[in-house]
């Protein structure tokens, strides 16, 4: 039984395929949430203003979500908008629940891990434009006769 188990693990594992995955439903939930706030932006600045934020913070994040969605979605430059939606879930989990942040933000506190997550585990094979090195995974890395160095 256990050496069957080894061959359907081994052909079920694809890394790059789970974090495809991750980031097709990631950057579907930032898009979908992104778009709601541009097409109804009174509504959207209202509640902004709710949290005693300007205008300007609402248009801002509103676009964030759809340009940080089509990023996960298609794999352009991934960890970088990841980092920034990661931040910016940790924002919004602290501003709408205050002190009991664990009782009112799971949502929010789910995806900012999820943004973090891809942030350091990378984009995998399967998107556009990774800013990656394929061999130490920097994203500004500079190869010199084969060998890695990080920029000075």
């Amino acid at each position: 039984m256990q050496p069957a188990i080894q061959r359907v693990s081994r052909i079920l594992y694809n890394r790059s395929a789970g974090l495809l995955l991750v980031r097709l439903a990631a950057g579907s939930i930032f898009l979908f949430h992104g778009y709601q706030k541009v097409t109804d932006m009174s509504a959207t600045i209202i509640l902004f203003d709710g949290l005693g934020l300007s205008p300007l913070i609402a248009l801002f994040v509103a676009w964030l979500e759809i340009l940080g969605g089509v990023s996960l979605i298609l794999g352009i430059a991934p960890r970088v908008f990841a980092g920034i939606l990661g931040i910016e879930m940790l924002v919004a989990a602290l501003l709408i629940s205050g002190a009991a942040v664990l009782a009112v933000a799971e949502f929010e506190l789910l995806l900012a891990a999820t943004m973090f997550g891809i942030m350091l585990i990378g984009s995998g094979r399967y998107a556009l434009y990774t800013m990656e090195c394929d061999k130490c995974s920097g994203l500004f890395c500079i190869k010199k006769n084969g060998v890695c160095v990080v920029p000075a």
